[in-house]
């Protein structure tokens, strides 16, 4: 039963009533009880007759909260949409003040209050716009909207601001043409926001970190107001007035100000309005002008220059990201052929080229490209977004199923032609490093099998690289990204593997039609054409020139020529604008790798006719880079095995790395029985499999293929087109050597057993095209195939083997039917030279695999049909049996390959064996100066070089082109003339080839050789030679070089001379015995001469090492002494060894013409070594008077230096000193050495005083002393011959003189604090005198005679002090 009855209204003033409450109960509840109302004044109420408890006080009390999402407690946001309501009801513009103050109110509203209200309060803030014509209301519409997009991101209601644009915004619609929409008015009013006169930067900050929300807007009021009004059927330049495409064009160029501006203080503000404008102008292409849109897309890009900081650069290429990655991207870039009117390839050169024609034509890719190149001369960080937004991009196209037929993507590569020129313009920053492999490495050291033919290899190349790249989730990740914005979608259906497999349903080709201007119309329709293919005209005008240059290494020629960073193809100036001077930093691994992917997904994809007119289009040195760069390609994608790749995979997986190295050398092969290679396969396939590389392993195989066969393709393709320009001078151009280069470069590298076999296909196919060029141009490049095919022939992969013999036997057969079936001489001399050059380099020829292969090689010859009745297999089998001689050496050349002199002696030996054949002498010489360098002998590898070139001298004598041969280098080196000049002529001459040209390199190869030697002496004897002919040909830059080189060595003798320190090397006899160690070498002397300072010690240590290592452990004993060996005195169970120091032996003539030390150290071919011995055989060393010396002179077959760094003994000589000669030989070299330290330019103090210290010293001038008193004192003169005493003396007075100037020079050098040591020196030197006067009783030196031949330090010659050493001294 109730108590009573009370009412409120919960409205006042249409505002909810909240809060606490306090009213009176009633005790009935008649009809009609809301009508009943307080009259006040105690007049009691009107309306039915009420009962209230208690006199109507209010009794009741209470508190209401209010829950609602259609009234608010807020005051101020109940006023706005009270107001709101008002305009709506009455029609009115909301133009007054009382709307303005309404809007500002909104400030002061609760985040949580607005969060509540959100779509209420947004859709009335939006629609207030088209209604009101007040610019300060509209502007403070703008400026609530952003305060509270900003409040609703602060409490992290994101997600509800999107839901709003998705779901919830609708715009107005429009009455009539003249009725304002939400997407004009807010651009409009955000640019008026944005303007520096009315900016508040507090709201302008906040616009620009949330402004994606107001895009999002205008993007959905655009989309709507099409809709609506039907304008989405309408021709896009008509879908919006003109004044709106100038307020979206206004509002851009006042947003990028602040965007580039502010970049330092707001970075994430900036970095969001970055993104959100690149999502505005992508979806602008949707619904707009697609001309507009490439405009506003324009003036973006207009405010950023290159040297801009990092954070705009990186802003720049977010935004072409973006834009880029629009889902109609290919059709906007106009990816036409020219069609009807092209005459030539030249007709289309602006396709090719990133010229100004081709940026109106295909707008978004040439800005992309343009941005790609001046990216290139910024730093790393930057070089590397670009680089990415590329390759994703074109990762993108590799994805899309929309174009997966092969026209399709033909004329989306074409689009990205100028970046060929990019990278060529590049091509001496790409650092390969560790990609580029070593030509070295043998193939057939791959334990891998093949991967398989072409049509299992995966077209999609970017994609696998992709999947393949340690950086793979970056670039999935990003596109990944991308389809959720809807920019694209990957495929995750059977398609993709229908692609990837190459099994995809061909597509209708992709054409655009009707073109027009780029920024002034539409260009969105499709329509379906086939590409149009044309001819290649060939025009003999541009056959190119080549210099000729005869190329003599063993290795392929690489070409190196400059090229302007700013020239562009067929030699015309680029349109592009400058962005700088171009930068020579190498870029690093990643960056190369991305660059090259992109060329290689572009070369892959080009028609033929398209890529024929860029050759076509471009200059020798063009299309020289172009194979460099493909060449790159191939080095930097090379095969690796399973091992490595699982190895890198785990590596990856840790982290401690981040890009794929190449393999560094080949993998180590299974030794074990073929059981045991199967367990381990097994085991290892385990592994793989269970760590997940597997996959890997397919796609680094599949990959290598891949770019392995798209370079092939190139070839072959340049090749059947440009055969004429190909064999341009028989061959021996530029070109021609770059295309064999590429071939040959297959067999270099790693590659699978898969590409192997087509790039051997190719080489049939080369030497059926070019026969002509192989066998009567110039031989290197016959040289250089017959050198990897006998390499592979060694291949531990049998199907590599047998390819190479099959090559190699065509080879030859070609060369056979070439020369009319007489014989193949290149092919016979240089299978040969190879061979010998195999061995030379030491490589590891299994004398087993490369025996097969010369079975292989005769078997082919022998059931060869079509030559059994010639004389073409006998040949073949005396090819081979001279191989297998050559094949002999192989087994000495492994013993001994740790011995460096008995190495070299072999390849001696051999190089001697060949001297008719001037080829193979001369592979074997650079052989040894390979070995030489390698162990720092630079002398003797420089020899090497020298005798090199005589031989070819000598040959260019007996052909009549060079008539001095090589009696010209008997300056240089005795040796020279008595061994290249007894060759005789046989076969071999017929097909060598050098020429005066080829002497003038082998020259400057001879004086770089000299000059590291540091024999700078004889550079002047060796330009003597060039000089002449530069002379003659007028080339005064080489001219100038040659001067310069000339006057850089005669300042360094200058310099060595003054300063003493020239270290051409030390001499030492070695003496072997033992015939059951040495054999042959027993008993035999050698001479060696060893590198700069090398002591008696450190060769003693060496060589016992060196023959403990070869003979065993305690086999090995060092004779200790110099002394005659008595062969009964030695043990056979051991081997011994002699070493003993040894000088270069001149006698009073030879010293008069070898003044200099150089001289002293060059050709020199006697030597001298001193023994000391006495009467009685049990003591070596007695007293002055009892002390003699033996004087062993060993002279040499050859004089030092020579291509051996030890040459034999072939003659001794012993000279016995009395003990006066003995004292004669000490006392002339005291007065030596003294004499050389005074006389020196720059006087040494510390090697001066050395000198007197052991000359005039109280220590040791008993020394000098007693050789006096032992031979001259009077009572012991009639013992010895009067010449000998009568030297003696005059050696003493010449010894007292240089002393005497010693002292004085001393003097002058000696600080304060040394006065005393020089008081003592001539203390001393005055008491020694003193004696050897009472000896001989005659006056020797006196302070007089002292100043008077005393040299002033300014003025003293060496010349002077000669003088006073010569004259003669008066007798007492």
């Amino acid at each position: 039963m109730p108590v009573g009855y009370a009412w409120m209204p919960l409205l006042i003033n249409g505002r909810v009533n909240v809060g606490d409450q306090a009213i009176a109960v009633a005790t009935n509840n008649p009809s009609g009880y809301l009508a009943s109302e307080q009259l006040g004044l105690g007049k009691g109420s009107s309306g039915p007759d009420i009962k209230w408890n208690d006199g109507g006080k209010p009794l009741f009390k209470f508190n209401l909260r209010l829950v609602s999402t259609v009234y608010t407690k807020d005051q101020h946001l109940h006023n706005f949409f009270q107001h709101c309501q008002k305009i709506e009801e009455t029609g009115s513009l909301a133009a007054d003040m009382d709307t303005s103050n309404k809007l500002k109110t909104l400030h002061a509203v609760e985040s949580g209050t607005l969060i509540q209200f959100l779509p209420t309060v947004l859709n009335q803030l939006f629609r207030l716009l088209p209604l009101t014509n007040s610019e300060d209301v509209a502007l403070n519409a703008v400026r609530v909207l952003v305060h509270i997009v900003c409040e609703a991101s602060e409490v992290e209601k994101i997600d509800m601001l999107r839901s709003y644009s998705k779901y919830v915004f609708v715009t107005i619609p429009t009455v009539s043409s003249k009725s304002r929409t939400i997407h004009e008015e807010l651009a409009k009013h955000l640019t008026s926001m944005l303007r520096p006169q009315s900016a508040d930067f507090l709201v302008i900050n906040k616009f620009l970190l949330h402004s994606w929300f107001f895009f999002e807007i205008l993007v959905k009021s655009m989309s709507q107001h099409l809709l609506e009004t039907g304008k989405i059927k309408s021709p896009r330049n008509e879908r919006f007035p003109s004044n709106y495409q100038y307020r979206i064009q206004t509002l851009l160029q006042h947003i990028v100000p602040h965007i580039t501006q502010k970049y330092k203080e707001l970075p994430e503000a900036t970095k969001n309005a970055n993104h959100s404008l690149a999502i505005f102008i992508k979806k602008c292409f949707t619904f707009m002008d697609r001309g507009f849109a490439f405009k506003l897309i324009n003036m973006y890009i207009e405010n950023f220059n290159p040297g801009d900081s990092r954070v705009l650069q990186e802003y720049k290429f977010e935004f072409l990201r973006l834009v880029c990655f629009h889902e109609h991207y290919i059709p906007l870039n106009l990816p036409l052929m020219k069609r009807g009117h092209i005459k030539s390839y030249k007709d289309m050169r602006h396709d090719y080229t990133l010229s100004e024609e081709f940026r109106k034509q295909h707008f978004l890719v040439g800005l992309l490209l343009q941005a790609v190149k001046s990216a290139l001369n910024e730093v790393k960080v930057i070089r590397a977004q670009a680089i990415s937004v590329l390759r994703d991009l074109l990762a993108k196209h590799e994805y899309d199923d929309r174009y997966s037929t092969k026209t399709q993507q033909g004329r989306i590569a074409s689009l990205y032609l100028p970046f060929i020129t990019i990278i060529l313009e590049n091509k001496h920053r790409l650092n390969i490093g560790d990609g580029q492999s070593s030509p070295g490495a043998m193939n057939g050291d791959v334990s891998g099998e093949m991967i398989g033919d072409r049509s299992s290899i995966a077209p999609s190349l970017v994609s696998q690289r992709s999947t393949l790249s340690l950086q793979q989730s970056e670039t999935i990740q990003t596109l990944q990204n991308m389809s959720g914005s809807g920019s694209v979608k990957l495929p995750r259906d059977s398609a993709v593997l229908a692609m990837i497999a190459g099994t995809a349903p061909q597509a209708s080709s992709l054409s655009i039609s009707d073109p027009k201007p780029i920024l002034n119309g539409s260009n969105s329709s499709l329509a379906s054409s086939k590409a149009s293919s044309e001819s290649v005209d060939k025009d003999p005008k541009d056959t190119p020139k080549s210099n000729g240059k005869h190329d003599s290494e063993r290795r392929p020629s690489r070409v190196k020529m400059r090229r302007s960073p700013s020239y562009s193809m067929g030699g015309q100036q680029g349109q592009s604008s400058p962005i700088g001077m171009p930068r020579y930093d190498k870029l690093d691994q990643k960056e190369v790798k991305d660059l090259l992917i992109c060329f290689m997904y572009i070369v892959k994809n080009l028609p033929e006719e398209v890529l024929l007119g860029w050759f076509n289009n471009s200059s020798e040195y063009d299309i020289i880079d172009f194979f460099n760069i493909l060449e790159m390609c191939i080095q930097q994608f090379k095969y690796s095995s399973k091992k490595i790749i699982h190895k890198l995979s785990m590596i990856a997986d840790s982290q401690k790395a981040h890009t794929l190295p190449t393999r560094k050398g080949p993998v180590d092969m299974f030794s074990h029985s073929r059981a045991a290679s199967d367990i381990k396969t097994k085991r290892n396939t385990q592994l793989l499999e269970s760590s997940g590389a597997l996959d890997n392993v397919l796609l680094e195989g599949n990959f290598a293929c891949e770019v392995g066969m798209i370079a092939l393709d190139v070839i072959a393709l340049y090749s059947a087109n440009f055969k004429e320009q190909l064999q341009f001078r028989e061959g021996d151009n530029s070109l021609m050597r770059k295309v064999f280069d590429l071939h040959l470069l297959f067999l270099q590298t790693n590659q699978s057993e898969s590409i192997l076999k087509h790039a051997f296909a190719a080489l049939r196919s080369f030497i059926n095209k070019f026969a002509k060029i192989l066998f009567r141009g110039n031989a290197t490049m016959c040289a250089n195939l017959c050198y990897e095919l006998l390499r592979c022939g060694n291949s531990r992969l049998p199907s590599t083997r047998s390819e190479a013999c099959a090559l190699l036997y065509l080879l030859m057969r070609s060369n056979y039917e070439f020369n009319k079936k007489k014989s193949f001489t290149r092919v016979h001399l240089q299978v040969i030279v190879s061979v010998s050059q195999l061995i030379s380099d030491v490589v590891g020829l299994s004398t087993l695999r490369f025996q097969e292969s010369l079975s292989i090689i005769n078997n082919y010859a022998n059931s060869d049909k079509g030559m059994q009745r010639t004389c073409f297999p006998l040949e073949v089998k005396e090819l081979t049996k001279k191989i297998r001689t050559v094949l002999m050496a192989t087994a000495q050349m492994k013993e001994h390959q740790n011995d460096p002199e008995m190495l070299v002696d072999l390849q001696y030996s051999l190089a001697k064996s060949y001297s008719s054949t001037p080829e193979l002498r001369k592979t074997w010489l650079d052989s040894m100066a390979k070995i030489h360098i390698k162990n720092g002998n630079l002398s003797e590898a420089a020899h090497c070089y020298i005798h090199g070139v005589a031989l070819v001298a000598e040959y260019l004598k007996r052909r009549g082109a060079y008539p001095q041969g090589c009696r010209v280098f008997k300056n240089i080196s005795t040796n020279v003339e008595a061994d290249e000049s007894e060759g005789q002529e046989d076969f071999g001459m017929q097909d060598v080839q050098y020429t005066n040209e080829s002497l003038i390199e082998m020259l400057e190869e001879v004086a770089e050789a000299l000059e590291k030697a540091e024999r700078y002496e004889l550079l002047g004897e060796v330009y003597k030679l060039i000089i002449p002919v530069y002379e003659e040909r007028r080339d005064y830059q080489k001219l100038a070089q040659a001067y310069s080189i000339l006057h850089s060595a005669y300042t360094k003798i200058v310099q060595v001379s003054l300063s003493g320190k020239r270290l051409l090397g030390k001499f030492f006899r070695v003496a072997l015995y033992g015939q059951n160690f040495f054999e042959e070498e027993d008993s035999k002397t050698y001479i060696y001469k060893e590198p700069k300072v090398t002591g008696l010690t450190e060769l003693c240590q060496r060589l016992q090492c060196l023959y403990t290592e070869k003979f065993g452990k305690h086999t090995v004993r060092l004779i200790k002494d110099s002394n005659k060996v008595n062969m009964k005195d030695l043990d056979s169970r051991f081997a011994y060894i002699q070493v003993t120091y040894v000088e270069p032996y001149f006698d009073e003539r030879e010293l008069e013409d070898r003044q200099t030390d150089f001289e002293r150290n060059n050709n020199v071919r006697r030597f001298m070594f001193e023994t000391p011995f006495t009467k009685d055989p049990k003591k070596a060393h007695g007293s002055v008077d009892e002390q003699y010396k033996r004087r062993t002179i060993l002279t040499t077959s050859h004089s030092f230096p020579y291509v051996k760094k030890r040459i034999m003994v072939v003659y001794h000589q012993d000279m016995e000193l009395t003990p006066i000669q003995v004292a004669i030989d000490q006392m002339q070299k005291k007065v030596v050495e003294i004499h050389e330290v005074v006389s020196m330019v720059t006087p040494d103090m510390k090697k001066l005083q050395l000198k007197l210290q052991g000359s005039v010293g109280v220590q040791v001038n008993a020394g000098p002393l007693a050789f006096a008193e032992a031979f001259l004192d009077k009572s012991k003169l009639r013992n010895y011959a009067r010449k000998f005493t009568n030297s003696l003396k005059d050696i003493y007075r010449q010894f007292v003189q240089v002393c005497g100037i010693a002292l004085e020079l001393n003097g002058t050098l000696i600080m304060t604090e040394q006065m005393e040591y020089q008081e003592s020196l001539k203390e001393n030197f005055r008491n020694m005198v003193s004696k050897l006067e009472d000896i001989f009783d005659e006056k020797l030196f006196s302070d007089e005679d002292g100043k008077s031949i005393s040299l002033d330090s300014t003025n003293r010659t060496s010349m002077s002090l000669f003088n006073v050493i010569s004259s003669p001294t008066s007798q007492a």
